[in-house]
């Protein structure tokens, strides 16, 4: 009669080792994963801005343009 005593210890010593390796996971990889995909998103929200400044250098630019070349027609 010793298969259940060595069968409940398997089990215990098992889902120790599982529990053990589900919080290195955590602890390591899936807070990686979540620090990136705020890091991405972050940075999405820079580009935008980044993106409008731009837009808005090229509009400024073309006015200054057409404003110096009307200034030396008339």
């Amino acid at each position: 009669m010793q298969m259940p005593h060595d069968l409940i210890g398997w089990l215990s010593l098992g889902s120790i080792l599982l529990g053990g390796l589900w919080w290195v996971l955590k602890n390591t990889i899936v807070n990686s994963i979540s620090g990136l995909r705020q890091d991405i998103a972050g940075l999405k929200n820079e580009l935008k801005e980044s993106n409008k400044q731009a837009n808005n250098h090229e509009v400024r630019l073309t006015a200054l343009e057409t404003w110096k070349h009307d200034k030396w027609e008339v």
